[in-house]
């Protein structure tokens, strides 16, 4: 569904050309392209030439195989059933992972009304004959809490996973995006995330190279700002896969104890229902300014999604006033100061949209160009205290790429713009 939702999108655009059954054969990189080898359905083949070529071909990429870059890591040995059911009657939002050592299997929520469950095979199980209604329904009956539903089988499915990341994600014009650049284990859900970072962080430096607000040497910080998020993220999802998926006993009631206890405190339900142990993405090198390390400093961090009230409306989506462009904000800064920083040359060619915060209601509507915002809920006083008195530099992919009070954004401004030669 995705996919097909995807691909309706893709006829809104005029410049847009989808080709299918025609095979990659060869690939080669120009001064000012790449040129790419295709064989259409009827045999014969056909050159296409692109500025850049962003590689979104699966785990078995045949752009990665034609570069020769490597995927680096391992398969792990545990293949599960994966069975799609339609109008499942549990629709609850949460994943659930039922950890019996005899037969770990999780059940996700789906679209439309359906359910996910994916069964661990034991050792000498056929593929084949598990996957047969039957089958699926006998270990439902078995193993679930869903026995006496009555189950619509939508697509049944052995899948293995493997834990890998390609040695080298960029090559000259050429960018490997999802699996064609990492294939994470499903356990941690973070598969089809990790690709959707990928194209958030390469698709606004693409287009600004190709409207000559940014070099192509800047185009190298996507493997150095990507990379560890990846390696965090690839790591956590076999983590969960090893804790959810223990086959030996003692070991599954001590984990099973551990979380008995950890449930009786509140803080550390809400701890794992919000999931905060997750890795959070957090750029140390690349496209940012930070003139020092410090864990505290917003530098390198995604900008909080505040809750606004702007032009007299009860609430504004800070990404409808941003769009896909750059953003200067200030934090308890006047307008005035906003408009001075955004004088700065680099700020004329990137026209970035203008935000002022406060927590107070001072001003409403626009002022010299600049959108005159308040939030009042305790939550984004929170997210925003060390923001206060200073104005940053959001990138089109929400990352902070600098702070400073007003009177050092003239040099921070001058930092960046040497970074995006």
């Amino acid at each position: 569904m995705l996919e097909k939702l995807l691909l309706e999108g893709a006829h809104r655009y005029p410049t847009v050309c989808v080709r299918f059954r025609c095979p990659l054969i060869g690939l080669s990189q120009r001064t000012d392209c790449v040129e790419l080898e295709l064989r259409n359905h009827d045999g014969s083949e056909k050159t296409l030439r692109a500025k850049f070529v962003l590689a979104c071909d699966g785990a078995n990429s045949s752009v990665r195989k034609l570069l020769g870059i490597a995927a680096e890591g391992k398969r792990i040995d545990e293949p599960h059933l994966v069975v799609d059911f339609a109008e499942f009657p549990d629709q609850s939002p949460f994943s659930r992972f039922f950890c019996h050592p005899t037969r770990p299997f999780n059940s996700i929520l789906v679209p439309y009304g359906g359910r996910r469950i994916e069964f661990m095979l034991n050792p000498g199980e056929d593929k084949e004959q598990i996957k047969s209604p039957e089958t699926i329904k006998a270990l439902v009956t078995r193993h679930t809490p869903y026995k006496n539903y009555d189950l619509k089988i939508v697509r049944a499915a052995v899948y293995g996973f493997s834990a890998r990341i390609a040695e080298r994600m960029q090559v000259g014009r050429i960018f490997l995006l999802g699996d064609a650049a990492h294939v994470v284990p499903p356990f941690g859900a973070q598969g089809l995330n990790s690709g959707a970072r990928d194209s958030a962080n390469i698709a606004w430096k693409i287009a600004a190279a190709l409207r000559g607000q940014m070099g192509l040497k800047a185009l190298e910080s996507y493997d150095e700002e990507r990379r560890s998020n990846v390696k965090e993220t690839v790591d956590y999802s076999v983590r969960i896969g090893r804790l959810a998926n223990i086959r030996f006993w003692p070991a599954a009631l001590l984990r099973d104890a551990f979380f008995a206890a950890a449930n009786l405190f509140p803080s550390v339900r809400r701890y794992f229902r919000e999931m905060r142990y997750m890795p959070r993405p957090r750029l140390k090198a690349g496209l940012i300014v930070a003139h020092e390390q410090d864990d505290a400093s917003p530098v390198g961090r995604i900008f909080p999604r505040p809750v606004l009230v702007y032009d007299g409306a009860e609430s504004a989506s800070f990404d409808a006033l941003v769009g896909n462009r750059f953003a200067l904000v200030g934090v308890n800064v006047s307008p005035d100061a906003i408009v001075e920083a955004a004088r700065h040359p680099l700020w004329h060619k990137l026209r970035p949209t203008l935000i002022s915060l406060s927590s107070e209601p001072r001003y409403v509507g626009s002022t010299e160009g600049v959108h005159i915002c308040h939030f009042a809920d305790a939550a984004t006083k929170t997210a925003l205290a060390k923001y206060a008195a200073q104005i940053a530099i959001i990138r089109p992919d929400r990352y902070v790429a600098g702070i400073a009070r007003s009177d050092g954004f003239d040099a921070i401004s001058n930092a960046f713009d040497a970074l995006l030669k």
